[in-house]
Formats: C-alpha cells, structure tokens, sequence
C-alpha cells in the first residue's frame, strides 16, 4: 500500500470517527422528538374524549398541553380553535387558528380562513367574518361553503346585493346545495 493511500486512508477514518458524536447527537434529538409527539398525542386523544364528552374546559386544557408538548401537533389547534367556538370564546377560538396559520404557512389556508370567518360569524363581528370569508374564496374559488357563509355576513351586514351574489355562487360551484338555494328563495320572498 502507498504512503499516499495510507494517509487518505488516515483521514477517511479520522473523519468518520469525528462524524460519530454528530450522528449520535442528531439520533438523541430524534428520539427526543418522537417521545413529545407520542406525549402531545396522548394529551391530544385526552382532549378529544374530553370534547366527546362536552367537557369543553378540560379539553381545551388538554388541547393545550398538546400543544405546548410539541408544536407539531397540528390537529390540536384546530380542536383547540372548535373547542374554544363551543365554549364562546371568539377570540380564543381565532386565535388557535391563527396560531396553526402562522407555525404551519403552507397548510391549506382557505380551509383554515373559512373556519376563522365562521368563529367570527358566530361571534357577532361581521366584518371580520366578511374580511376572512373573501381572503378563503379568493384562495379558494371552488369553496361553496365560504360562499354561503360569505352571503350570511353580507345580509347581516345589510349588503343585500353581495349576499345574493355569494349564494348564487355557492350555488354555481355546488348546484345541489340547498340551503343557499333556500335563501334565495327567503331573499325574494321578503325583500329587504
């Protein structure tokens, strides 16, 4: 073997051996992780039994000790967020999908936009509801349901022009839906 070969051989090994403590390092990190996903888990199933229940104090708590476990447990903060809506607590129950919004960016934000608006409809802030319903369809032209939920904040809002609007498109996209169908029909029926 030539000295040459010997030396790179020496080096090879060197920086294996000096690789070790890396990969141990990054293994130890893994098993970490894993142990407070399974924890966030188990806290998770808690707040749902909790929520089947209707024991919505304790599975908000349990959907917050999921969360503080671990971040990644997604679904804990729309539980958190519907929770939160059953108990009236608006601003809470916006602010776990807020929450989801800003850790996971690339999730599916129309989706996540409608369920705020609704919080916000059901909470009596029209405009809010109007600002996040028009953000979920503009990232979601196919979503009938924003559409109708969209044209409830527009003729409770007094903008009865924009509520037909919003049900005829909900009903474009999805014929077969009734209740936008439904007020219509109440719309003129009862003019405003």
């Amino acid at each position: 073997m030539s000295a040459a070969w010997c030396r790179i051989r020496q080096w090879l090994l060197v920086a294996c051996l000096a690789a070790v403590p890396m990969v141990v390092w990054r293994a130890l990190e893994v098993v970490a992780e894993t142990r407070q996903d399974r924890l966030a888990a188990a806290a998770y199933q808690q707040g749902v039994v909790f929520q089947m229940e209707r024991r919505y104090d304790e599975a908000a708590a349990a959907f917050r000790a999921a969360l503080t476990i671990s971040s990644r447990a997604t679904a804990a903060y729309t539980a958190l967020g519907d929770v939160e809506s059953r108990r009236g607590r608006t601003d809470e129950a916006v602010g776990a999908y807020r929450q989801l919004m800003a850790t996971y960016p690339y999730a599916y934000v129309a989706e996540l936009h409608r369920q705020v608006g609704l919080f916000e409809l059901r909470g009596g802030r029209f405009e809010a509801a109007a600002q996040e319903l028009q953000q979920a369809v503009a990232l979601d032209p196919q979503d009938w349901f924003a559409y109708h939920l969209l044209g409830h904040v527009y003729y409770r809002l007094g903008d009865f022009r924009s509520a037909r609007a919003a049900w005829a498109r909900a009903l474009s996209v999805n014929p077969d839906f009734s209740p936008a169908r439904d007020q219509l029909r109440q719309l003129d029926a009862h003019p405003p």
